[in-house]
């Protein structure tokens, strides 16, 4: 789910902004944005102007701080790997970065092959210094003293990771040079081995050659040995500047410090406005269709109007009933509604404020929460069919849904109930209680959301105090430091069944060490539980064990889901190959197969 963990799996969908566009309006379908795209033979050609919520900050989507939609969707083919989530965010090899294949189940044995020919864009060949270091910060490998946010001393992984997602249980990955091949052997069986080796996206390989030289090695392979020595010392800087050192604002980096090893590289940046990505010559593998692509900063609430005006080509905006009846009426533009694995949830801080130690308090907040007018009000006119969704790991088109929701009982929280939150406020002595619900800023239908909670839960005996934040995702923002009493916001997943185990497994609380684990809840039990998925290969069996999550989430109430996101896809005519996607890849899944006709 994106901030969803094997890393993620998830992201969190980072929705906000601060572009205001011009509000005059237009009916010519976008061709001003479209005009010097020119034709498409002769290899990629043209721009294509898409709007992205919130302002692109880090190349390394992989660590904490930079994990969240706003990058993922942009790096997508710039930093890629052995496999996509391809059409309807089935997991895909991509044979044009390597091959892999399972050669034994005990122990549980795959074998990787980079493509021969796969170099990063300053040419430098992508190989077995790569691999070693997505080892060693995607299993969490090497340990080292840190500084919490109180000062104190704990022990934490030296890379940031958000999730280790099983290769913690691979001793290496059986190379330390040059070398194209490698093997991960599995001390425990993995359910999601096929999706486990470096990827598009959250498990992307990062390019050693810059850690090292960063991190004041004469040589990538000094650092690499260091890492295989286990030197935490001498790598202390390399680590620091993989954790942060791809985090910008202002400006890009310099050239050298974000090369990219797939069909595209970043090209462009201008703070409060564009991120651009283009052609990357240096790729060994199929052109893409188009020669650039521009991520316009548009607030979900100007998206509409922006792709009316032309200043941008492809939209895949919240979900709002009038957003979907502006678009319907545009001409020259395509609009296509689909499933897709988002979900909108309410998480409860327990690290800090007033429901972090009290169930009962939990449970009150739980009982005054809406959901059911929230669905009826801001979703059903724009799906009729949609109702509260009851569980958080099944999407309601799965197959298991209906029974996940009745084994765990999460139905019974659909309608508010008023006078039982009320009697449990009383009970508690709490009757006044102070919940301060954070979310990110400039989007219409969450602060509906959280009007609509704070009528409710109000009545009931809570004082609800909504706040919103631009920077909500960031680093310094509220979800990072435990600032809110609940928080609001939406996962971004996908099919894979441990893609959320680091968002309900037991973590160290900080902003670098919480992974998705972002209200700190920890649960032994629920830690015990999430491993005997993560090693379940067994499907038939994995319905059973992810019904007993769904309902240790309820008893424990550690979130409320509110309602699975329609999709909402637009783009114009002229665009050829957009496809919907319900997973994490979202739209860019097919990215190089785009076209301008």
């Amino acid at each position: 789910m994106t901030r969803f963990g094997k890393t993620s799996k998830l992201v969190a969908a980072a929705l906000g902004g601060a572009l205001v566009l011009s509000a005059c309006s237009s009916d010519n379908g976008g061709d001003d944005a479209a005009s010097d795209n020119g034709g498409n033979g002769g290899g990629p050609s043209g721009t294509v102007f898409v709007a992205n919520d919130q302002e692109y900050d880090s190349y390394n989507n992989t660590v904490a701080a930079g994990n969240s939609n706003k990058n993922a969707i942009v790096n997508y083919w710039v930093t890629t790997g052995f496999w996509y989530f391809g059409e309807d965010g089935v997991i895909t090899p991509n044979e044009e970065f390597g091959t892999y294949e399972q050669v034994s189940e005990d122990p549980l044995t795959v074998e990787y092959s980079i493509n021969p020919d796969a170099v990063w864009s300053d040419g430098t060949p992508i190989d077995c210094h790569d691999v070693t270091l997505w080892w060693a910060q995607q299993g969490g490998h090497l340990i080292s003293e840190q500084e919490n946010d109180e000062g104190e001393t704990e022990e934490a992984p030296l890379f940031s990771v958000i999730g280790t997602g099983g290769i913690e249980d691979v001793a290496s990955p059986g190379c330390e040079g040059d070398e194209k091949d490698f093997t991960l052997v599995y001390d425990k069986p993995f359910a999601d081995w096929d999706s486990n080796g470096p990827s598009h996206g959250n498990t992307a390989m990062m390019p050693a050659h810059v850690v090292a030289e960063q991190g004041g090695f004469d040589d990538v392979a000094d650092m690499t040995q260091a890492i295989l020595d286990e030197d935490i010392d001498g790598l202390a800087d390399a680590a620091a500047f993989f954790n942060s050192g791809w985090l910008f604002e202002g400006s890009l980096p310099d050239e050298s410090l974000v090369p990219s090893s797939g069909p595209f590289k970043l090209s462009g940046f201008e703070a409060g406005e564009t991120i651009t990505i283009s052609y990357n010559e240096e790729y060994w593998g199929t052109d893409p269709g188009v020669e650039e692509i521009v991520y316009r900063l548009v607030p979900g609430t100007e998206q509409a109007q922006a792709l009316q005006n032309g200043d941008v080509q492809i939209i895949q905006p919240q979900p709002e009933a009038d957003v979907k009846e502006q678009i319907s009426a545009m001409d020259g533009v395509e609009l296509v509604e689909f499933d897709q694995y988002i979900y909108e949830h309410l998480d409860f801080n327990f690290d800090s404020g007033s429901l972090a130690d009290n169930l009962e308090l939990r449970e009150a907040f739980a009982k005054c929460v809406p959901r059911d007018q929230i669905v009826q009000r801001l979703i059903n006119p724009i799906a009729p069919d949609a109702a509260p969704q009851d569980v958080r790991n099944v999407a309601p088109f799965e197959e298991h849904y209906d029974d996940a929701v009745s084994y765990s009982g999460g139905d019974q929280y659909a309608t508010a109930d008023i006078e039982g939150a009320r009697e449990l406020l009383e009970d508690n002595d709490a009757v006044g209680t102070t919940v301060r619900i954070g979310a990110i800023a400039d989007n219409a239908r969450r602060a509906d959301t959280a009007q609509l909670i704070k009528e409710s839960c109000d009545e009931a005996g809570f004082d609800i105090q909504p706040y919103f934040e631009a920077n909500f995702f960031d680093e310094d923002g509220g979800l990072s430091q435990n600032t809110y009493d609940v928080a609001m916001f939406a996962w971004v997943g996908s099919a894979q069944v441990t893609g959320w185990n680091s968002t309900f497994r037991t973590a160290e609380c900080s902003a670098a060490g919480k992974g998705n684990n972002n209200g700190c809840y920890s649960n032994p039990e629920m830690d015990e539980l999430l491993s005997v998925i993560r090693e379940e290969t067994d499907p038939d069996a994995m319905p059973g064990h992810i019904n007993e999550v769904e309902k240790m989430l309820w008893d424990d109430m550690v979130t409320i889901p509110l309602f699975a996101h329609p999709g909402l896809l637009a783009y114009q005519d002229n665009l050829e190959n957009v496809v919907a996607n319900p997973a994490q890849s979202s739209f860019v899944w097919n990215q190089p197969e785009w076209r301008v006709s």
